[in-house]
């Protein structure tokens, strides 16, 4: 072989490798790149947490069937939450069961599909609230919603649109098209939309 066909093979392989190796540096500069400020900052499968004041005693418990946290926003979105809250005697007063829920860092907690918030103080007048979606300030225990709403209470169910309440003093207004039936501790079952 002559040196020139030399020079031309090697030219040739010193060309060829720098385009694979330009190719192979440029395709490992793509690899797909998360952006890690939407991603929770960690999740978790059948979870528990209790919730204490600053003084120590118990404000909430919490068991959910998956939790995820999300450093960005300050939220935590739960799937199947169980939250009983407690009052400053640490004697519980209110379950509250969702389909899915959301505790913002302001301590507002978003609840969707079958809210059921039950009383579980013996002497009070409202045993149970139902309905579609609720907000509750954790901190002051005022609790809303825009839905169709059922309240329970002592020989009585109300129905109606939205509803205005507070889980410490234990009472609930409802704001439009309200109906009560007294003496009926079963009618949730037969009532009709209107």
């Amino acid at each position: 072989m002559k040196k020139k066909n030399i020079i031309y093979i090697l030219l040739i392989i010193l060309v060829t490798s720098a385009y694979y190796y330009q190719r192979d540096e440029s395709t490992s500069n793509n690899i797909g790149i998360t952006d890690l400020s939407t991603q929770p900052i960690y999740q978790s499968d059948r979870m528990e947490t209790m919730v204490y004041d600053p003084t120590g005693k118990l404000n909430y418990k919490i068991v959910a069937d998956t939790v995820k946290r999300f450093d960005n926003t300050g939220e935590t979105l739960f799937e199947s939450p169980d939250f009983t809250l407690y009052n400053s005697d640490a004697n519980k007063t209110w379950h509250i069961l969702a389909k899915h829920a959301t505790l913002t860092k302001d301590k507002l907690l978003y609840l969707n599909k079958q809210v059921v918030l039950t009383n579980l103080s013996p002497d009070s007048q409202l045993h149970k609230i139902i309905t579609d979606s609720a907000k509750i300030d954790l901190t002051t225990q005022i609790v809303t919603s825009r839905d169709k709403v059922t309240i329970e209470g002592a020989n009585f169910t109300s129905t109606g649109i939205g509803l205005l309440g507070n889980l410490h003093d234990k009472t609930a207004d409802i704001l439009e098209n309200v109906k009560t039936y007294y003496n009926t501790p079963n009618i949730t079952d037969n009532l009709t939309d209107n």
